[in-house]
Order: structure tokens, then C-alpha cells, then sequence
């Protein structure tokens, strides 16, 4: 009886040793690339020229990318292609350039450019950011989560010339008040920098960027009067 339970105990092992092999083989064998996020945090993002300090005629926006697979020690290709609903068109109001993962690595910013067009003074275009097939890599698996981050193929963009709220005032408000587009281009023309999310800003920028323009404020207020919004509230910080 022991004999017969040890024989089937083995052939399970063996079976279950042969499914591991061939699954590693699998994946080995597709190589795969993929945007990657915080857990917590969303897929999509906004930006709008109207809070640059200077006028732009176009920028960049780096996307977080990791491959899911090895490191290979040659260079390997890296495609993206507008998905299913995006409104901005590809060569007009944005660029999504082919890049090139360095040898030896596994992540790279990919660079997304969005050019400042007429249009987007009235409206805000929206670009879906995809992984396409290359010659090296396949689109990755969704989901993937490692040290903290989840695995995306897509990511979506909001692009406009227009006073937008920022989607990560939420995270900041505490640190500089409600969102107003007065409010925003003062803090810009103090500090002279436009996007002041916490990826951007770090901790150094939340402890003394709300001091800073404290102190800019009293000096503004002294020869100007109270700061007022476009919905009449004060600003203060």
C-alpha cells in the first residue's frame, strides 16, 4: 500500500514538474513589455500647456515602462500606437516615437510628446497610450504586480491649452489649497515650475514650496490687495 502511494505521489511531482517547465518555457519564449503604475494609483493622467510659465509649442510626458521577462545584453525595440478612443490625432497633436530599451535593462520612460495645437484651446484631446507588437516584444500581461507597482498596457491622456484642474490636486490640496486657476498661476510664477505633483515635487517641495508662497503672498497683498480667484474666494496658503 505504501509502494502504490508513493508511485502516484511521484507521478504527480513529475507532472506538476513538467507543467513548471513548461510554463517557464512559455514564458521565456514571448517577451513582453508593459506600462507600469503605483497599486493605488489610476491609468490616466492630465495636462494642459496653460499653466506653462512660458508658452510651449510642445512637451513630454515620460510613461514608466517594464519589461516581464529576461535582460538581454543587446538593445531591444519598443512600439506604441494610439488605442480604441483616442481623439487627438497622431502626427498633429501628439507623436509616440519608437524607443529603444538599453541593453541590460528592464524599465525605461518612454517619451510621449504632445504638440500645442489651436484645438485644444477649446477642447481637451484625449490620447490612449498602447503597446504595440515589436520585433522584440509582445504587449505584457495586465495586472503583474511587483514591489508596490501593477502592469498596464494602455495608458489614457487628457491634453489641452485650457485651465484644468490638475487630476492630482486631490493629493496636494492639503499642501496648497483649493484648486483655482489664479491660484495655480501664481504658484507658478513664484516658483516657476507648472506641475506640482507629489511624483515631481517630492517631500522637499511640500514642506517648503507652501512656505515660499506664503512669504510671495504678503509681499503681493502689500502692494496689490487680497489675491482673489475666478470663483471670489481669497487665496491663501
Amino acid at each position: 500500500m505504501k509502494t502504490r502511494k508513493y508511485f502516484i505521489f511521484a507521478g504527480l511531482l513529475c507532472a506538476l514538474m513538467a507543467c513548471k517547465k513548461q510554463e517557464t518555457m512559455l514564458f521565456e519564449g514571448e517577451e513582453r513589455v508593459s506600462f507600469f503604475i503605483g497599486e493605488y494609483d489610476v491609468d490616466s493622467t492630465s495636462y494642459t500647456f496653460a499653466f506653462d510659465p512660458v508658452t510651449k509649442e510642445r512637451d513630454t510626458l515620460y510613461l514608466k515602462m517594464r519589461i516581464q521577462g529576461r535582460k538581454h545584453n543587446r538593445p531591444r525595440t519598443i512600439k506604441i500606437q494610439p488605442g480604441v478612443g483616442t481623439t487627438a490625432v497622431l502626427g498633429q497633436d501628439f507623436l509616440l516615437p519608437e524607443v529603444v530599451l538599453p541593453a541590460d535593462s528592464v524599465t525605461v520612460n518612454y517619451p510621449l510628446i504632445l504638440i500645442n495645437t489651436p484645438k485644444m484651446e477649446t477642447q481637451a484631446l484625449r490620447i490612449v497610450a498602447e503597446v504595440a507588437a515589436s520585433d522584440d516584444f509582445l504587449p505584457g500581461g495586465t495586472g503583474q504586480a511587483i514591489g508596490g507597482t501593477k502592469a498596464i498596457n494602455s495608458y489614457k491622456i487628457w491634453v489641452s491649452n485650457k485651465p484644468e484642474r490638475p487630476v492630482y490636486w486631490d493629493d496636494v490640496e492639503s499642501d496648497f489649497g483649493p484648486f483655482s486657476a489664479t491660484r495655480i498661476r501664481f504658484m507658478i510664477s513664484v516658483l516657476g515650475v507648472s506641475d506640482f505633483s507629489y511624483d515631481t515635487i517630492g517631500a522637499y517641495g511640500t514642506f517648503t514650496y507652501p512656505v515660499i508662497l506664503r512669504n510671495a503672498l504678503v509681499k503681493y497683498e502689500a502692494a496689490n490687495g487680497p489675491l482673489i480667484d475666478e470663483f471670489g474666494q481669497r487665496v491663501t496658503f
